[in-house]
């Protein structure tokens, strides 16, 4: 019966579990429900209204049928939910994977799952955030399988070839979330090394068979059916070198660096995410200092090793992609593997039982330190949310104003194309300096308008206003962007900025 099965299902969920749950749900929805209950759409939302997500040429085959849960519609509140739902199992596993068992370790763990930037920035992208989400999900519950079960490596691989099919950028996700669980096992000396080496080829294994899963779907994609890969993010170069090893470390190092302390390496000025990532850094170190001292693993030189390598591989492992294509350009979308490194220090704390004056400090201050960085996240993130605002009013506004003066051009009646030239300029303080200068570059959410290319407008123009224009071809465009007519005309918002040619709406935006 139903209730019988719901009722041994309630027996079985641990009180970790539900901590890290209803955490993640409440924290979650009250970082992002200002997203969820708006219409903010982007360069990409705005073309995006109805979209099937089936992203082959972008290598993201399981992309389509996971979006297409919430339907293929963009709806914020059920798409935002559905998220929401997924990445508070995210937080659930998590907790599994690393036995959490301490309240507050488990609640700043949840936290900043919720509130970590990529989850703000994917929500800029809302009518495919879901998707997104689903991925990671994936990505550490084929961890856990593989944890969990002598031969899980085996179906997990397959789970895990799915959480890349949806995102490739979920690999790093996996990489960095087996290294903290290593550093942890290493630091707490309870398990011999060999046992750990053996979990841990079970985790490569895992790992390669997925990608392996992964690389022939794409091969397959690409000589048996014919498929053309886009060239965004160097999707069609992957395999290909470009510059040497130590080439592409400097370039890990650097988007390290600028990602954690931009204000202290560039002109940006030094905000409290700088300031807070340095404390992170100093925890880290404490938490590692104080497990080795505790648990004596400085008398196993092989075990310093080991976690000197596991701390230098968090950062090569989240920027990997680098070395899989030379057209890789790292953005906050594919950056959630980040996230672990403010794991790591709750990771250690949940674990320190000696209540030493140094362990009680240590804990205080993880406590303390992580609640102010899953703060500062939600913080940031709505400071994105504000400008997605902005951006969505002025370029509603802009383009209510040029259908405005279309419709009282001589001809409109019998328009039904769309020539739009150049790009309408629209630069402020607020959006161009005091954003940028706050708070990290949320892709997707920055900016002053996101009517950038012809088909911004026509899209638009159909769905927020219901006014059909079919934009001309790029031939056309160019063709008229060199004709006498185009160059006498003046720019946008002067009077000659818009004509109408037989059925063509001409709007000149800039020279």
């Amino acid at each position: 019966m139903p209730e019988e099965f719901f009722s041994k299902c309630k027996m079985m969920i641990k009180k970790e579990w539900k901590i890290a749950f209803f955490s993640a749900v409440v924290i979650g929805f009250l970082t992002h429900m200002y997203v969820f209950t708006n219409m903010l759409p982007n360069h990409d939302g705005l073309i995006n209204i109805y979209n099937t997500q089936l992203k082959f040429k972008s290598g993201r085959f399981f992309l389509g049928p996971f979006s297409g849960i919430s339907s293929f519609f963009d709806l914020p509140w059920i798409i935002g939910s559905l998220s929401i739902l997924y990445l508070a199992l995210v937080a659930v596993v998590l907790t599994e994977i690393f036995e959490l068992r301490k309240t507050p370790a488990i609640i700043l763990t949840a936290g900043l799952i919720v509130t970590f930037p990529t989850v703000a920035a994917t929500f800029s992208y809302m009518f495919t955030a879901d998707g997104y989400m689903m991925g990671i999900l994936l990505a550490v519950l084929a961890i856990l399988i593989t944890k969990k079960y002598k031969f899980g490596f085996l179906p997990a691989s397959f789970i895990f070839y799915l959480s890349v099919g949806i995102y490739q950028a979920n690999l790093t996700i996996v990489l960095n979330v087996v290294s903290v669980w290593f550093i942890r096992e290493l630091v707490l000396n309870q398990t011999k090394i060999k046992p750990l080496i053996h979990s841990l080829l079970r985790y490569a294994s895992m790992t390669i068979l997925g990608m392996m899963f992964y690389a022939f779907t794409f091969k397959t994609y690409q000589k048996i059916f014919a498929g053309e890969i886009t060239d965004y993010q160097g999707l069609d170069q992957i395999g290909q070198r470009s510059g040497s090893m130590i080439d592409q470390l400097v370039k890990i190092n650097h988007t390290t660096m600028e990602f954690f302390f931009r204000g202290f390496i560039s002109d940006f000025p030094i905000n409290l995410f700088e300031v807070l990532n340095l404390l992170l850094i100093a925890l880290i170190v404490l938490a590692v200092g104080l497990a080795v001292a505790l648990n004596k693993v400085y008398a196993s030189p092989i075990r310093i090793s080991l976690i000197v390598v596991s701390l230098i591989c968090l950062p090569l492992f989240s920027f990997i992609l680098y070395f899989v294509s030379p057209g890789v350009e790292y953005h906050m979308l594919m950056e959630m593997a980040l996230v672990l490194f403010y794991l790591l220090p709750i990771v250690i704390y949940d674990r320190l039982e000696k209540l030493t004056l140094a362990v009680r400090w240590f804990s205080w201050s993880t406590v303390v330190v992580l609640f102010l960085i899953a703060f500062n996240f939600a913080i940031i993130n709505n400071i994105a949310y504000f400008n997605m605002t902005l951006k969505y009013e002025k370029s509603y506004a802009l383009l209510n104003r040029i259908l405005d003066r279309v419709e009282q051009t001589e001809g409109y009646e019998n328009a039904s194309k769309l020539a739009v030239v150049g790009r309408v300029t629209m630069r402020t303080e607020l959006a161009s300096e005091k954003l940028p200068e706050n708070i990290p570059s949320m892709t997707g959410a920055m900016g002053e308008s996101f009517l950038v290319e012809p088909y911004h407008f026509e899209y638009m123009l159909a769905n927020q206003f219901g006014k059909t224009l079919h934009r001309l071809d790029e031939e056309q465009l160019q063709t008229l962007r060199e004709s006498n007519l185009v160059k006498q005309m003046q720019p946008w918002p002067l009077k000659d900025s818009i004509r109408i040619e037989g059925d063509t709406v001409i709007i000149k935006l800039s020279e």
